[in-house]
């Protein structure tokens, strides 16, 4: 009966009351005194909570008072700080359940002070109020600032004294004036608030906030393309350029600036694409390219370092496996940079390649700590092995004297572009912890041969894939009284064909424009009724040289500057540009002028494959022509003649769909440039 008026005045549910669910104590190294206290407590616990004999029966048989028994229960019955239940922990002998509390102040003469500190806290709030603002940079006035143990007792005493406590009260009345218990709480403090950022900086804050808590929100990715993951880094190693000056001297300048960007399969760790970039910052434009490269299946280099070679294992998913060749994905994370999120981005991942975007949180790099890990397995394998590295902090010894190590041995961006295409190759045949030991390659070639297929671009949407290309409404400019023709505005510059010019009814109408930002001297123009109007080219000095969006922008902003007389002089603004920048003594330009030179190489071998691919169609065409001409005219000859019925049947499968909704996902459009 005594029992079940305990249990009632405690409130405790009948869960609580199922001793096998009771966190226990592993006595293993505890004294036999202990042992034998621990299991009499443990016993009498048991026998009342079962019910099993009354207070005195269990007293005689474990030697402990009935209060004692009640209070056990009691103990064992109450939650610890994190809300769980104490149960069999709360029998340890020497156990505190709670701090022991002092009614007054110590006085000089005292010789105990336990939880005094505690004590005079509660009594003067204004102390308390100092150590956890100075602590914690709270306080408006620290500029987020923390102090030293030191410097924070120090104001301590100060505070002490300004509330009045006079020398003989405690604290100043202690040797120490209270310094280790301030020293305690300070560090007690900083264990309550863990993942401070102002303690203990921004990473161990992102950490804190992101790791160890909860539960995995997100399934595991087990098919390949399923979820692909893109980022980029900027590699420790300086580059050398060769170029001549506007003065036809050839110089060698130093790059320190050169990023790498990838995109990597989750469920695999295999690389499917990348880019490298010699600018100060990578931009949209550069991204886009990168999501290209993983999509396009991936062409072999030709190595001219010697050593250098793709290992006999394989090395990039489109080329050692066929079904990857033109597979896309349906997530693609990314982090929260401005050309990453920008709007170009954004819409070709969603409504071109069809995938569904995640930046994730700011400032959470965890969440993509596949490639994080990618990055560093680069760096120290590979890019820190080399004469020129920068080392991984500013401390690395390896940095000492990188930049003239990199004019000496002139390791230039086409030397990096070879040693990162094999290092990428090696690591994709590499064996990976994150698959069971097998490498990206072996795991995505089993995965697949599983049944678990990518979703491949249709094959009719390959040519019209365009990332590079996007699309904006403009109005048509032009004056009928004052004679001037119509044409339109883009980015600074004027854009006409000859039907353009002559079309005077089209003036002030909408046009939809479609944008190689990759060559941004032609425009593919589309009426609103959706009639193609041709391609426009743009006019005056910028027509020369091919030139991408991002250096038409930054001829704008010359333009705009000072330096407008320097450009307007010249013929040709892209060559003026590139003038500019040889001679420019900022170090930033010297990265702009290598990106520039990369572009306009480049260019010049799509032009050259144009040209060749275009002369091979004229060939075969003749060759054809000589073919079939005889077979033409007897064909002509038996249509015209009065015996000739003609019939034409056209069967046409209503069913001839595409899973996905590929239909939506792409807009058919010609982006062959007519010249």
């Amino acid at each position: 009966m005594r029992r079940k008026n305990k249990i009632i005045e405690l409130g405790i549910g009948q869960d609580m009351l199922d001793l096998a669910k009771w966190p226990t104590i592993d006595t293993t190294g505890w004294d036999e005194e202990a042992i034998k206290k621990y299991k009499n407590r443990k016993l009498a616990v048991e026998m009342y909570i079962k019910d099993s004999a009354t207070l005195k029966e269990i007293s005689s048989v474990t030697s402990i008072g009935g209060k004692d028994i009640t209070r056990f229960v009691k103990r064992c019955l109450s939650v610890d700080q994190f809300n769980d239940l104490m149960g069999f922990r709360a029998l340890n002998p020497g156990l505190h359940m709670k701090e022991y509390e002092r009614r007054d102040l110590p006085k000089s003469s005292a010789s105990n002070y336990s939880g005094a500190f505690e004590l005079l806290l509660e009594t003067y709030t204004d102390l308390r109020q100092l150590l956890y603002e100075m602590t914690l940079a709270t306080r408006k006035d620290s500029f987020k600032a923390t102090y030293s143990a030191k410097y924070i007792f120090k104001k301590f005493i100060e505070k002490c004294r300004e509330l009045g406590i006079k020398p003989s009260q405690y604290p100043l009345c202690t040797t120490d004036k209270g310094r280790r218990s301030v020293e305690r709480h300070v560090k007690s403090l900083k264990e309550q608030h863990f993942g401070n950022e102002h303690l203990f900086g921004e990473t161990a804050a992102m950490m804190a906030k992101t790791v160890g808590r909860g539960e995995k929100n997100y399934a595991t990715n087990f098919r390949p393309f399923s979820k692909v993951v893109f980022d980029a880094h900027k590699i420790d190693l300086i580059l050398t350029i060769r170029y001549t000056d506007p003065n036809g001297n050839v110089v060698k300048k130093t790059l320190k600036r050169i990023w790498l960007l990838a995109i990597l399969d989750a469920a695999t760790s295999s690389v499917l694409g990348h880019l490298l970039c010699v600018k100060s910052e990578y931009s949209q434009m550069d991204v886009l390219q990168c999501i290209q490269n993983a999509i396009h299946p991936h062409k072999p280099k030709e190595f001219t370092i010697k050593g250098l070679q793709y290992p006999s294992e394989g090395s990039f998913p489109s080329i050692s496996i066929p079904e990857t060749q033109w597979a896309v994905w349906r997530e693609f994370w990314m982090d929260n940079a401005k050309a990453n999120l920008a709007k170009n981005v954004v819409d070709k991942l969603t409504k071109t390649v069809g995938c569904f975007v995640n930046a994730g949180p700011v400032a959470s790099p965890l969440r993509r700590g596949l490639i994080e890990r990618f990055f560093k397995t680069l760096e120290v394998n590979g890019y820190h092995l080399l004469p020129s590295t920068t080392g991984s902090n500013p401390n690395d010894p390896k940095r000492k004297n990188a930049e003239l190590k990199a004019l000496k041995s002139e390791i230039n961006i086409e030397h990096l572009e070879e040693l990162t295409e094999a290092m990428l190759a090696q690591y994709n045949c590499e064996p990976h912890s994150g698959n069971s030991g097998l490498s990206p390659l072996k795991a995505m070639q089993d995965k697949i041969e599983a049944g678990f297929l990518p979703r491949i671009l249709p094959e009719h949407r390959r040519q019209e894939l365009g990332l590079m290309v996007v699309s904006q409404i403009v109005t048509i400019q032009g004056d009928l009284k004052k004679g001037r023709r119509p044409y339109i505005n883009y980015e600074g510059a004027q854009y006409r064909n000859e039907v353009l010019t002559q079309s005077a009814g089209l003036i002030r109408k909408k046009l939809t424009i479609y944008i190689d930002l990759m060559d941004v001297r032609y425009l593919k123009a589309f009426l609103p009724n959706g009639n193609e109007l041709g391609t426009l080219k743009v006019v005056g000095k910028w027509s020369n040289t091919p030139h991408s969006l991002e250096t038409r922008k930054l001829i704008n902003k010359f333009l705009r500057s000072e330096k407008r007389k320097f450009f307007l002089s010249s013929d040709d603004y892209v060559q003026a540009l590139t003038e500019h920048l040889a001679s420019s003594k900022n170090k930033g330009d010297k990265n702009r002028l290598a990106h520039e030179q990369r572009y306009q190489q480049s260019q010049a071998r799509i032009e050259q494959e144009t040209v060749s691919d275009d002369s091979e169609k004229v060939l075969e065409e003749v060759l054809i022509e000589e073919d079939v001409v005889e077979e033409v005219i007897k064909q002509r000859e038996y249509i015209n003649s009065p015996l000739h019925e003609h019939t034409v049947s056209m069967q046409v499968d209503i069913d001839d769909t595409f899973e996905d909704g590929w239909d939506e996902f792409f807009k058919p459009m010609s982006l062959r440039r007519v010249k």
